[in-house]
C-alpha cells in the first residue's frame, strides 16, 4: 500500500501516516478517499484586520467627496434619442431639467395676475394669451378723464380691439373701452392681450389682468334685467293660430248625408284640417278635398262613429296653399234617424 506525503502548514513539520485510528478502535489505511484526520488548534477566534484595508464609508456625501459617474458616450440625454421640440425656449430664470418641469407646472395651472400702472398714455398690463382662453381686466384707478383700450393680437405688433363686458352689470353690453373703475371679462383665442391707456387726462390708471384656461363666454346680451334687448322682430301673417267652424247641430234622418263647406287654404300657413263629430246614432265621418276650387272632391280621411260616440279625424294639408285648394267635412248617418248630432271643423297650425 503507498504511503501518500501529508502537507500541513509551513508551521508544522511534515510526516507519513500508514493507518489512523475509527471511532471504534479499527485501523483505516490513509488513502486518497480516506485521507488523515488533522485536528488544527490554537487559532485565535479574532484576527485583526487593518483600517487600509476596509472599504471607504457608506452614505451621501458632499460633492467633493463624492465620485463622479460619466453617462454613456452615445446618450445625450436621460432617455435614448431624445430631443427637445423646437420653438419654444425657456421661460426666465429657468435653467435644466427642474426649469423645464417648473415651466411645465405654470403651463399647466391658472394664470398669476399681472398688474400694471401708469400716468400717461401707454399700456398698463400685456400679457401673453396662449394658454388661456379669457379672463378678467380690474381697473382699480381710472384716472381722469383717461379711456382705457382693451386690444388682442397674435404677433404681439398689429393690435385689434377686443371686446370686454362688465362683470358686475346684469345687463351689460360688451365694449372695446372704458374709463372708469369696474371688473370687466374677456373671451379671446388671441396670442396676446393687453390693456392700454389711448387717451390720457390725468392721474394714475391702474390695471389687474386674471386669465383663464377656460372662461365662460361673455360677449352676448344679457336680458337679465333692465331694458337691454336683442332687436327688433315682425312677424306678418297668421303665426301658431288657428281657426274654427260649427258645420251643423241638426240631426240627420235615417241614411242621409250631411256635406260642410268647401274651405280655401288660403295664404295661412296652417298644417291641419280637423274635423270632430257626435251622434247618438251610428255613422261615418269623412274629410275630403278639392285641388281645382270644389269642382271636384275625393275623401282623404275617415272614421267611423259609434252610435252616442265621438270622433276626431286630423288631415296633414297638401297642395298649393290658395283658392284652388279646398277642404270639407262630410257625415253619413246610418240607416236610424238621430236626436242629436254636432260637426264643427278647423283649421289649425299644429
Amino acid at each position: 500500500m503507498p504511503n501518500p506525503l501529508v502537507q500541513f502548514p509551513a508551521a508544522f513539520t511534515a510526516a507519513n501516516a500508514i493507518a489512523f485510528a475509527n471511532p471504534d478502535n479499527s485501523a483505516q489505511p490513509v488513502s486518497v478517499e480516506a485521507p488523515l484526520p488533522v485536528t488544527i488548534g490554537n487559532f485565535a477566534a479574532t484576527q485583526a484586520v487593518s483600517a487600509a484595508q476596509l472599504p471607504a464609508s457608506l452614505g451621501a456625501k458632499a460633492g467633493a467627496a463624492s465620485l463622479s459617474i460619466a453617462p454613456a458616450s452615445d446618450l445625450a440625454n436621460l432617455e435614448p434619442a431624445g430631443a427637445p421640440i423646437t420653438g419654444t425656449a425657456m421661460p426666465g430664470g429657468g435653467i435644466g431639467l427642474t426649469g423645464w418641469l417648473s415651466a411645465i407646472y405654470k403651463a399647466c395651472t391658472e394664470g398669476s395676475a399681472v398688474s400694471g400702472s401708469v400716468t400717461a398714455a401707454a399700456t398698463v398690463v400685456s400679457a401673453s394669451n396662449t394658454y388661456y382662453m379669457g379672463g378678467t381686466f380690474q381697473v382699480t384707478s381710472a384716472g381722469t378723464t383717461c379711456t382705457i383700450s382693451y386690444e388682442q393680437s397674435n404677433d404681439g405688433t398689429t393690435w385689434v380691439a377686443l371686446p370686454v363686458i362688465s362683470a358686475a352689470a346684469a345687463n351689460a353690453a360688451p365694449v372695446t373701452t372704458s374709463s372708469a373703475a369696474g371688473l370687466f371679462a374677456f373671451t379671446s383665442a388671441a396670442a396676446f392681450v393687453r390693456a392700454r391707456v389711448s387717451t390720457y387726462g390725468s392721474g394714475t390708471v391702474a390695471v389687474t389682468l386674471n386669465q383663464k384656461q377656460q372662461a365662460a363666454p361673455n360677449a352676448g346680451v344679457s336680458l337679465a334685467s333692465g331694458a337691454a334687448t336683442i332687436g327688433a322682430v315682425t312677424v306678418t301673417g297668421t303665426v301658431n293660430t288657428g281657426t274654427g267652424y260649427t258645420d251643423s247641430t241638426t240631426a240627420l234622418a235615417g241614411a242621409a248625408t250631411f256635406t260642410g263647406t268647401g274651405r280655401a287654404t288660403g295664404s295661412t300657413p296652417y298644417a291641419f284640417f280637423n274635423a270632430c263629430a257626435y251622434a247618438d246614432q251610428a255613422g261615418t265621418l269623412f274629410v275630403d278635398q278639392s285641388l281645382d276650387t270644389g269642382t271636384t272632391y275625393q275623401p282623404v280621411a275617415s272614421q267611423a262613429v259609434p252610435a252616442g260616440s265621438f270622433a276626431n279625424l286630423a288631415v296633414r294639408l297638401c297642395g298649393a296653399f290658395g283658392a284652388a285648394t279646398l277642404y270639407r267635412v262630410r257625415y253619413v248617418n246610418g240607416a236610424t234617424a238621430q236626436a242629436t248630432f254636432r260637426l264643427s271643423s278647423s283649421f289649425s297650425a299644429g
